[in-house]
C-alpha cells in the first residue's frame, strides 16, 4: 500500500512541477541579432554597450535576449530599440530584434 502512495504523490507533484515551470518559464523576450562591421569598433566593446542596456548574452540561433516583466507595449519595445541605437552609435553595428511570448 505504501508503494502506492508514494506513486501518487510522485505523480502528484511531477503534475504540480510541470504546472509552476509552464508560468515561470513562459514570459516575453526580445531576441537579438548582431551584425559587425569589420574595421570600426571591436565586437568585445559593442557586447559591452548591448548589456549595459540591459540585454544579457546567449549562445544559440540569438545573440542576446532582454526578459521583460510582463507583456511590453509598442512604446516600450520602441523605446528599448532607441536605447540600443544610442548604445552602438558610431560603433558600426547593426541589429535585428523580434519581441514576442516564450513558451
Amino acid at each position: 500500500m505504501a508503494n502506492f502512495y508514494s506513486k501518487f504523490y510522485i505523480a502528484k507533484y511531477r503534475k504540480l512541477y510541470k504546472i509552476f515551470s509552464i508560468f515561470y518559464f513562459m514570459g516575453w523576450k526580445t531576441y537579438l541579432d548582431m551584425y559587425f562591421k569589420a574595421g570600426n569598433e571591436k565586437a568585445s566593446e559593442v557586447v559591452k554597450k548591448v548589456e549595459s542596456v540591459g540585454f544579457k548574452t546567449t549562445f544559440g540561433p540569438v545573440d542576446f535576449i532582454y526578459e521583460w516583466q510582463k507583456q511590453p507595449t509598442k512604446e516600450q519595445i520602441l523605446k528599448l530599440a532607441d536605447r540600443l541605437s544610442e548604445a552602438l552609435k558610431d560603433s558600426g553595428a547593426m541589429f535585428n530584434i523580434d519581441t514576442h511570448e516564450s513558451p
